[in-house]
């Protein structure tokens, strides 16, 4: 189990992706829009999951969308 742990942290931090992240799966197939991730994000925007999201948004508004 901790060696799974390792592994999953080392791939986020080297990618600077999270794995099963559902908000960004979910936005990205389509479900949900930018304003509702960016609703999702904003009550955990003290944590770094949260962070995460509004990360990934002000990414794709930069780059273009998803």
């Amino acid at each position: 189990m901790l060696q799974a742990a390792t592994f999953v942290q080392t791939l986020e931090e080297r990618q600077g992706l999270m794995l099963a992240c559902v908000e960004e799966i979910a936005y990205r197939m389509g479900y949900i829009d930018a304003d509702a991730v960016r609703r999702i994000a904003q009550t955990m925007r003290s944590n770094s999951y949260g962070e995460y999201l509004l990360h990934l948004l002000d990414h794709e508004a930069f780059h273009g969308s998803a």
